[in-house]
Formats: structure tokens, C-alpha cells, sequence
């Protein structure tokens, strides 16, 4: 008996119209979340370059085990999209409670240990770095997380089933209350006091809490209320994190690349570590974009599949790709063109103080040029990985590419080849490429025809 023939794809405008209409606000929504780091750094490059360097050499420690968290959480997004692309109600419902599980346990967790790395800063930090600044912020940065958890799970349901302008609207109202409130506690306006670094950290912090909260009154009318089972709970938690662990590590190498990167640039002076904070920023500003159009990408992919239609997929994925690593060339113009525009939302131009800080942060953003198309490629075919339910390949990839390649390209170049700081960078530009093509082979290989849809 022949197999079934694959229903016919519907026009391309049509996927790109719906890729495009679940994209348009959840990149808005990445670039919310992201402007609470913004708002942040913007404020604090105007408190001087010691506390600059010292939030970047404090955010170094807190990145790496807030982006495998998160990873974790990604679970969630295609649990949700499969369940709903399969009409299961009941499947959604386990997914988002389960996630809610998921986000408490690692929560639990990461504390601890964040706290013990912030007395090791206190202890250890480099020459030229504050580490008294450096752990006292860490430790009121981390209040944050159970909160940017618990919005991650909601997120993924509410993303997953197709609803991503809720979250939108919330992550926007987040940014609007950190963006009046962060001047506010950190320069002492009004009735507020000044507590300077530490202003700006519990500000961050509040707005977590706020936006977590609001979302979660806001999901409990939106998601399916359909009764679960504690045991049925209990099995999901586990299948989302035998889902979620292999991407939280998955992004952890990646973080992990960046993390490094930082930490060996504080090798070169607290100078050259702020200008790598201003244009990590910057790059991760743009990043938002592909970010948020991967996470589409990724929900397209894993509604298709769970729809049983394979082709549908690949074809999702493909025309997520292109889209990202299109935008990502349009973008890094700006680096080129305009490179004190970009950097003077971070810190004053206009200071002679902050000329070199300028002129090195400059010749990061002219060699990220290099690898934004990739880091386009690589996050949307994650992505696309990740809605198939394949992550644990990824993983490996990952691990090769960023600890591999990435890292050790840059320490060979920085430390052995002569070329100091920017060498740093053209390792990240090596270990993104790497990932990118083979990510893409990869997902090439999962969605050709005959193929099943999900990782063995």
C-alpha cells in the first residue's frame, strides 16, 4: 500500500505571511525584554567606565548560567506548538504547568550558586576591576531570575499557541516602568534615593517580577483550562527537560563563548572591557531580530510537524533562514556607516575621556560585520532543530563550534598571534560560521523527504 502523498503546500506568500505575523511582535517582544539590559547599561555607562567594566565583568559570570536556564526553558515553545498544532487542549495544558514546574526547580538551583560565584568576584576579580561593584550587583541581578523563568514557560505557551502579542504588550510595559524608574534610583531623582549601580539592578529586577506576574493573570484565561493530573504533570516536567537540557546547553555554549571572551578581555584592561560591553551590546541589540523570528521560525516548524506535514516544515525553516541572515546584512551596514551613532547610545562620544574606549569599541563592531549573517543562520536553524523536537545533535555542534573552534581560534589570535583584542573577536566570527553551515546541514538532512520529523 502506498503511503499517503503530502498535502500541497500552500503558496509561499502565504507561509511568509504567517511566518512574518507570529514574528512581527514576538521580535518586539525580544526587543523588549532585551531593552531591560539596555536601559540598563545606558544608565550605567553615564555612572563612569569602573562601574561599566564592572557590570560587564559581573554580567560574564550571571550570562552564562542565565542563558542555559533559559535554554532549558525553550522546552516549552514546541511542546506547546506540537500539542497545538495536533488540536490536543489537554497537551497544551500540561506543557505550560509543566514548564511553570520546570521554571521553580531550576530557579531553586541557580541561586545558590550565584551567590557563591558573587563572593568569589569579591575575592578574585583582575586588576582594574572593582569587584566589590562586580558581586554586589550579581547578587541583586540574580533576584531576577525565578521571575525571567516563569515569564519564559508563559511565554512559550502563550507563543506556542499562537498568541504572541499578549506577551508583547507585557514585555513592552516592563521596559516602559525600567526606562523611568533605573535613572530614577541610580542618579537620586525626586524623592528617590541614589544608589547608583545598585539602582539600576533592582530596577531590573522589579520590572522581572512585574511583567512575570501580569503575565501569569493574563494566561490563566488565555490557555486552555483543561484538568491535569499531577502524575500527567510529573511525566511532562520530565519530557521537557529531557527536551530542554540538551539546548540549555546548547545556547550555554554559545553564552559560554561570550562569557570567556569576556572574562580574557579583562586581560587587556578595564578600557578594552568596556568598549567589549558597549559592542556586545550593541550586537545583541541586532540579535534580537533574528531572535525573535527564530522562535516564530521554530513554532512554525513544530506546528507543521505535529500536523504531520514534514515538507511544510522544512520549507518554514528554510524561509526563516533566509529571512534572518537577509536582515542580518541589512543591519550590520549600520556598524560601518555610522559606527559613533551606535556606540553614542551607550556612553558620551562627546567626552575625550571616552576616545579610545570609542575607537576600540568601533573595531569590534567593523569585525562583528563578519559573523551577523551566521549568527543569523545558526540561531534560526536552531530554532527550526529545536521544532522538530532534534536538539541534542545541535548540542554537539555547538559545543565544537564555540569551545572548539570559537574559543580557541580567538586565544590563539589574541594571546599567541599578536592581535590582542580584536583577536578575541575574529574567534566568535570562526566558531559562528562553523555552527551556521553545519546547523543548516543539519536540519537539511532532518526534513528531506522520507525523513521523520523528529530526532532519533
Amino acid at each position: 500500500m502506498r503511503p499517503p502523498r503530502p498535502a500541497p503546500a500552500p503558496p509561499l506568500r502565504t507561509e511568509t505571511g504567517q511566518l512574518l505575523r507570529l514574528a512581527a511582535p514576538v521580535i518586539i517582544s525580544q526587543f523588549s525584554v532585551n531593552a531591560l539590559s539596555l536601559v540598563s547599561t545606558a544608565v550605567i555607562g553615564r555612572l563612569g567606565q569602573a562601574e561599566l567594566a564592572a557590570v560587564a565583568y559581573g554580567n560574564a559570570t550571571y550570562y552564562l548560567g542565565f542563558i542555559v536556564l533559559l535554554g532549558v526553558m525553550f522546552s516549552v515553545a514546541p511542546r506547546v506548538a506540537a500539542a497545538h498544532g495536533a488540536g490536543d487542549p489537554g497537551g497544551v495544558a500540561r506543557a505550560a504547568r509543566g514548564g511553570l514546574w520546570l521554571a521553580a526547580l531550576l530557579s531553586a538551583a541557580f541561586l545558590p550558586l550565584a551567590f557563591i560565584a558573587a563572593a568569589l568576584i569579591e575575592a578574585h576579580a583582575p586588576g582594574g576591576v572593582r569587584g566589590d561593584l562586580a558581586s554586589d550587583y550579581l547578587r541583586l541581578y540574580a533576584l531576577g531570575m525565578p521571575a525571567t523563568l516563569a515569564f519564559s514557560a508563559l511565554r512559550g505557551a502563550l507563543e506556542g499557541t499562537g498568541q504572541p502579542r499578549t506577551v508583547t504588550a507585557v514585555a513592552l510595559g516592563s521596559v516602559a516602568l525600567a526606562a523611568l524608574l533605573s535613572p530614577a534610583l541610580s542618579f537620586g531623582w525626586g524623592p528617590f534615593p541614589t544608589l547608583g549601580l545598585r539602582g539600576a539592578a533592582i530596577t531590573t529586577v522589579i520590572a522581572y517580577w512585574a511583567s512575570a506576574l501580569l503575565l501569569a493573570r493574563i494566561a490563566r484565561s488565555r490557555l486552555p483550562r483543561v484538568p491535569v493530573p499531577p502524575a500527567a504533570v510529573r511525566a511532562e516536567l520530565r519530557a521537557l527537560a529531557r527536551l530542554g537540557w540538551p539546548i540549555g546547553l546548547t545556547l550555554g555554549a554559545e553564552g559560554g563563548l561570550f562569557t570567556v571572551t569576556s572574562l580574557l578581555m579583562a586581560r587587556f584592561g578595564p578600557q578594552a572591557l568596556a568598549a567589549h560591553n558597549v559592542a556586545l551590546q550593541v550586537i545583541t541589540a541586532v540579535f534580537m531580530v533574528p531572535l525573535g523570528l527564530a522562535t516564530a521560525t521554530g513554532i512554525r516548524v513544530a506546528q507543521h510537524q505535529g500536523a504531520g506535514g514534514l515538507h511544510l516544515a522544512r520549507r518554514a525553516g528554510l524561509l526563516g533562514m533566509g529571512l534572518a541572515v537577509a536582515i542580518m546584512l541589512i543591519v550590520s551596514a549600520a556598524y560601518v556607516l555610522t559606527p559613533r551613532a551606535v556606540i553614542g547610545a551607550f556612553v558620551n562620544v562627546r567626552d575625550p575621556a571616552n576616545s579610545d574606549l570609542i575607537r576600540t569599541a568601533a573595531a569590534f563592531l567593523l569585525i562583528a560585520t563578519l559573523f551577523q549573517a551566521f549568527d543569523g543562520l545558526q540561531v534560526t536553524a536552531n530554532a527550526a532543530l529545536r521544532g522538530l523536537q532534534d536538539t541534542r545533535w545541535p548540542m554537539l555542534i555547538s559545543l565544537v563550534a564555540y569551545w572548539l573552534v570559537g574559543l580557541g581560534s580567538g586565544a590563539l589570535l589574541a594571546f599567541t598571534a599578536g592581535t590582542g583584542p580584536r583577536g578575541l573577536w575574529f574567534g566568535l566570527s570562526a566558531g559562528l560560521l562553523f555552527a551556521s553551515l553545519t546547523l543548516l546541514a543539519r536540519f537539511l538532512r532532518r526534513t528531506r523527504p522520507g525523513a521523520q520529523g523528529a530526532a532519533p
